[in-house]
């Protein structure tokens, strides 16, 4: 039975990263690009592979277009939820890309709309998807930092799980790839550098404070996807923004 690939997960998340890697690399898949909804792309012929993060919430009848047709592998990408929530894009100058409750659809023309689900209601999705008996071989979730920390070791990891033939090696990406998807993955540092976690950067204390004083869920996010081990963290953090002269709710 042939296959398709559905990459897909959180927004800022590094999905575009991962495609290209497979653009350049997997072999025996038809993959196009940038980005194209998974039901506009399943009825090509042979194995295909599509990026799209709000297929998400078509999983359903993505799986239906799939059903004795294709074998359906489902690659979620995840990352901190505090470095989507500050993420930016330079056609918002304004405001962030990503919240808690909604987020921007930024069309290559017009002008931004706030009308896309937020991040808790897309990591509910994901919870979802991933707990549903719809793929029987289950979702692999794939973490932005390990990504761009680890692209050899995710490479073999996804080779070996998904039974996935290579001929090029994701590690060969260097920074001005990398640069290539985005001012949002701009700066991303080589695999052996220390990893910068860039929402500790002091311009962004107000926009962390206000959506984890708003939202408490996403406190259960950040443990629950072993980012933090509690929520000491955010007492820590709202103790230094005291110190710092930024106040809880300024």
């Amino acid at each position: 039975m042939n296959r398709h690939i559905l990459v897909t997960g959180h927004m800022r998340a590094g999905s575009s990263l991962l495609y290209s890697m497979l653009q350049r690399t997997l072999r025996g898949f038809n993959i196009p690009g940038p980005e194209f909804p998974a039901r506009a792309v399943i009825h090509m012929p042979g194995n295909t592979c599509s990026r799209r993060g709000y297929d998400l919430f078509d999983f359903d009848r993505i799986v239906e277009a799939a059903e004795g047709r294709k074998r359906l592998d489902v690659i979620v990408m995840l990352r901190d939820p505090r470095d989507i929530l500050t993420s930016f894009d330079e056609r918002l100058p304004d405001d962030h890309v990503c919240s808690a409750d909604r987020s921007y659809f930024v069309a290559a023309q017009g002008g931004p709309q706030q009308i896309l689900p937020g991040l808790l209601e897309t990591h509910q999705r994901i919870a979802d998807i991933a707990t549903s008996d719809r793929l029987p071989q289950g979702v692999v979730m794939l973490k932005y930092e390990h990504l761009v920390a680890e692209p050899r070791r995710v490479q073999t990891l996804l080779s070996g799980g998904l039974e996935l033939e290579f001929t090029g090696d994701f590690s060969q990406y260097h920074t001005r790839e990398i640069d290539s998807h985005g001012p949002d993955l701009a700066g991303v540092r080589p695999a052996d550098a220390p990893r910068v976690e860039k929402w500790r950067a002091p311009h962004h204390r107000e926009r962390i404070i206000d959506q984890f004083t708003r939202f408490p869920a996403l406190h259960d996010m950040v443990v629950g996807l072993g980012y933090e081990a509690d929520r000491g963290w955010f007492d820590a953090y709202i103790a230094e923004g005291a110190e710092t002269g930024i106040a809880l709710g300024a």
